[in-house]
């Protein structure tokens, strides 16, 4: 095995902070090992403006990425999951994922609220997400949506430069940066919004010729979760969707079986499809789930 390694990440501070928990668990197994951190600017943190439906959905945040690992520049990437197409390039591959943090998003309001049903009439709420905007709208029909994009701490203070009663973020960038929350209020959204695809599990992509790096990596996967994943990527990926589409999809270990639950909404939360099926842990699963959301016409609401 190569004695060092290269590691390709954006420069936001949730991925500079994922890519160290990959690389400090990888040296626990591999001390001798030396891993050079080389961060990456994409189009969309280059393009902070326009929001990601309009400039190519969640694959701007990792479209350079892949041409680097492509070209050899870099040995392997660290990407959240979520924002990872359902179709990589032909000669790439998702050689692991880690242990997945909670897959969940949250509500980050000003004022103690102990449900949805708690916001006032009209409450505005902060997401750029269309799954995170239809599934509220789905049951708060009154709520104005405000659009806003940035990293985690910026939206954050949305709250206060926008006049917003709450933001939804996701729950798994709040414990990784471990953000202070002082003066505000978090509520899990745990059985009220369905999660996106993979949300909460970091993917680790590289060449998939490279039998050093494949080697490197088993070392800190977690079978688990990928079979999870790989459940809720089939889903997407039968539904032809990107990370952009209003799909949610979260899927389970339950003893021997996987609980899986898809969901497709239209983004002003008028059409809401969604099943829930058990099954043995393989991409059938999500794509049986898909094949019966589309029967139903679901893809309408998509295309």
């Amino acid at each position: 095995m190569k004695s060092e390694f290269t590691v390709g990440t954006r420069k936001s501070q949730l991925a500079m902070v994922q890519t160290k928990l990959v690389v400090e668990a990888l040296q626990q197994h591999f001390p001798d090992v030396k891993f050079v951190i080389k961060k990456i600017t994409t189009q969309g943190d280059r393009n902070l403006k326009d929001s990601l439906q309009k400039i190519g959905g969640k694959g701007v945040f990792v479209k350079e990425i892949e041409h680097q690992l492509e070209d050899q520049s870099i040995d392997f990437a660290v990407h959240s999951l979520k924002d990872v197409m359902p179709n990589l390039p032909d000669d790439l591959t998702i050689g692991c994922i880690p242990k997945r943090n909670s897959p969940f998003d949250c509500l980050i309001t000003p004022k103690p609220i102990k449900a949805i049903t708690d916001l006032p009439q009209g409450a505005r709420i902060g997401t750029n997400s269309l799954r995170r905007q239809g599934q509220l709208l789905h049951q708060r029909p009154d709520l104005e949506i405000i659009p806003i994009r940035g990293n985690v701490e910026t939206r954050i203070k949305k709250i206060a430069s926008e006049h917003l009663d709450g933001v939804v973020l996701a729950e798994a960038g709040l414990n990784r940066l471990g953000v202070d929350l002082a003066g505000l209020y978090r509520l899990t959204l745990e059985g009220v919004i369905l999660p996106a695809t993979g949300q909460g599990a970091i993917a680790i992509e590289c060449r998939k010729n490279d039998p050093d790096t494949l080697q490197l990596l088993s070392m800190i996967a977690d079978e688990p979760t990928r079979q999870s994943v790989l459940v809720e990527r089939s889903f997407l990926r039968r539904l032809g969707g990107s990370c952009n589409y209003p799909i949610g999809a979260y899927a389970y270990h339950d003893g021997n079986q996987i609980q899986f639950k898809g969901l497709v909404a239209s983004a002003d939360g008028k059409h809401l499809f969604a099943k829930h099926q058990a099954g043995q842990p393989d991409e059938t699963l999500g794509t049986k789930v898909a094949d019966l959301l589309i029967s139903e016409g679901a893809l309408d609401l998509i295309q």
